[in-house]
């Protein structure tokens, strides 16, 4: 077992960095944090309450501890799904080992791991191989205990109410299996002492969920997105056979023709019926569901991983019918072969949902890694995409661009659609780029966007072009600056006591229109200071007295990253004037936070923006 589960990892593990990550694994890090700071346990829970209803939290709480160890960039984080996919198989080969014989369990593994479908979901970051590990796990103490030949000790109790409960945390369609389970204990199960004790402990382990029980209800009500789309009967059978299989229906109909042979052969003593039962009554439970509600559209094929357990077992005690053992290594290198050609046939794609969009995006991954150490702190990317996807919205509010340009390279971006033309593309862009005043303008200069040009010829209205920052054959970056700067201005960073920062901050005064244009760049050190700290930016005379001021702001009032307010200069009698700005507690006006001018060196509460003269 250990060179197939390292076998297994290595045919996985290039998947890590394969791709970008898709939009549901930004859900996973946005619920773990990865977007906005890194959760508790209960900020995790609520934040599954509020946006997530339909999944259950046990997997995103396990990514928040993950990434606060290990960072979160997207191939160390899947390296998590990786460890359960190998734990997973792991169960499969244990089960197989002590409730059929060695080499079942070892075939049932072997099926299971080269499975393309099940393969791809060891490097997403999606709770699918937990899952599947803690079905298995619950699988072998159901059997352990009711097996009644062996020595128990409390901990196989705890296992099988632990396992019962978490599988429901962490995955909510992990139901069928319990089904399969109660009905399989209800029909083939002596009444004992055991069999009542198995029984309370799994209502127990429905005790264990019934907290968010409601929750559950709640996505199924009001967030069921799956009952329009859901596959037929006829077709949900197809697929199921098609993705078990590896495209090849034939290598089923062996493996179950040779299993059922085996069955026959050893008589109801193989120990296969049970994972014969267990596999149609799981399958059935799970089609009848789908038929009565609509539970499983093509996009999310996935679901059906919650019976590949039990028929993996079925497969394997197949397998190990057959004399000779190099017939299971022919037959499962036909499968791995089938399995490659189903992984490129057109179609595949639409089992995985909008996994294949990722493929679309820019290469942000490698703009993370090549513009790492050369970005200042006021920067703004700006790329281009051949999907507007890239920048769509999560379940917090932030992007897959969000995720790499803010969580992985530090400042902020947005990507373009290099489709867009004239009005459209004006639009876009003016709304994309906002108030941000030092750009990044990145594109492969070896394959450049249909509308390179009418972006450069866009941006030279407002922005000047500065030094370039790259200039690699796949790989151009340079830096443009409002025009109301220069290319070798040094940013003028504040530092207030509590952490708050102006990472920059400058003004630009417009005689003819009698306007002072002021920008300040924000950052905090805590979600909750966004909540406690009003903003101030006031025009003041040389003895300090307020003549003109910006409305006060919230600092979570679109303050961050960068806050642009206009004073008008109009009527100012003839002097020296100072533009300031004050940060203060919003429920304490006169409680103003102290900082220090980091350029200047100056400190105190209120401190300097701009000075500028009104003459006679």
């Amino acid at each position: 077992m250990l060179p197939l589960l390292l076998l297994v990892a290595a045919l996985a593990a290039p998947g890590l960095s394969a791709d970008l990550i898709w939009y549901d694994e930004l859900t996973s890090i946005s619920h773990a944090g990865g977007v906005t700071g890194p959760f508790s346990p209960f900020e995790v829970i609520e934040s599954v309450r509020q946006h997530s209803p339909k999944h259950t939290p046990f997997f995103f709480g396990l990514v928040a501890g993950w990434g606060s160890l290990v960072g979160w960039h997207h191939v160390v984080l899947r390296a998590l799904t990786l460890y359960f996919g190998v734990i997973s198989l792991a169960w499969v080969f244990r089960v197989g080992a002590d409730f059929l014989d060695r080499w079942s369990g070892i075939w049932a593994a072997a099926f299971l791991g080269l499975n393309v479908f099940w393969l791809d979901y060891w490097h997403e970051l999606r709770m699918y191989s937990l899952q599947f590990a803690l079905i298995m796990a619950l699988a072998w103490h159901y059997f352990y205990l009711v097996n009644g030949k062996r020595s128990v000790r409390p901990y196989h109790w705890a296992g099988l109410t632990l396992n019962a409960a978490l599988c429901l945390y962490a995955q909510p369609f992990t139901i069928f299996f319990h089904i399969g389970l109660g009905i399989y204990h209800l029909f083939f199960v002596e009444r004992s002492g055991v069999w009542y004790r198995v029984a309370l402990a799994m209502l127990v382990a429905g005790l264990l969920y019934l907290p968010w029980l409601p929750v559950t209800l709640t996505g199924l009500t009001s967030k069921f997105d799956t009952a329009f789309d859901a596959i037929a009967l006829e077709q949900a059978i197809g697929v199921f056979i098609r993705l078990l299989s590896n495209g090849n229906p034939l290598i089923l109909l062996v493996a179950f023709s040779a299993a059922l042979l085996a069955m026959r052969r050893r008589g109801r003593a193989s120990g296969s019926l049970k994972f014969w039962f267990m596999s149609v009554s799981v399958l059935v439970a799970l089609l009848a569901a789908n038929e009565a509600v609509g539970l499983i559209p093509l996009r999310r094929s996935r679901y059906f991983f919650v019976t590949w357990g039990m028929w993996a077992l079925v497969i394997g005690s197949g397998l190990a019918w057959f004399k000779w053992r190099w017939v299971p290594l022919v037959i499962l290198a036909v499968y791995l072969v089938s399995g490659l050609e189903l992984r490129r046939a057109e179609d595949y794609l639409l089992y995985q949902g909008t996994v294949g969009v990722v493929h679309a995006y820019p290469p942000m991954a490698e703009y993370v890694e090549a513009l790492r150490g050369k970005t200042l702190a006021q920067d703004f990317v700006l790329g281009f995409s051949a999907t507007d996807f890239v920048n769509a919205r999560g379940k917090r509010g932030k992007s897959t661009a969000d995720y790499y340009m803010e969580t992985l390279l530090g400042i902020d971006g947005a990507f373009l659609p290099s489709s867009f033309q004239g009005d459209m593309l004006s639009a876009d862009l003016a709304a994309k780029l906002d108030d941000h005043p030092h750009l990044l303008l990145t594109y492969d200069p070896s394959a450049p966007p249909a509308n390179l040009a009418p972006v450069e010829a866009l941006l030279q209205r407002d922005y000047q072009p500065c030094a370039l920052v790259l200039d690699e054959p796949d790989l151009r970056v340079q830096r443009f600056v409002d025009r109301a700067l220069t290319c070798e201005r040094v940013y003028q960073p504040i530092q207030y006591e509590n952490g708050i920062r102006i990472v920059d901050k400058f003004a630009d005064h417009d005689r003819d229109k009698n306007v002072i244009r002021v920008v300040t760049g924000w950052e905090v050190a805590e979600r909750e200071q966004l909540e406690l700290f009003n903003v101030s930016v006031q025009i003041i005379t040389a003895d300090w007295q307020n003549l003109r001021q910006a409305p006060d702001r919230h600092l979570y009032d679109d303050v961050l990253k960068w806050y642009v307010v206009e004073l008008s200069t109009a009527d100012l009698p003839a002097g020296d004037y100072r533009v300031v700005v004050i940060v203060y507690d919003r429920y304490r006006s006169s409680a103003k936070l102290n900082g220090a001018d980091l350029t200047t060196g100056e400190a105190g509460t209120i401190l300097p923006v701009y000075h500028f003269t009104v003459a006679e």
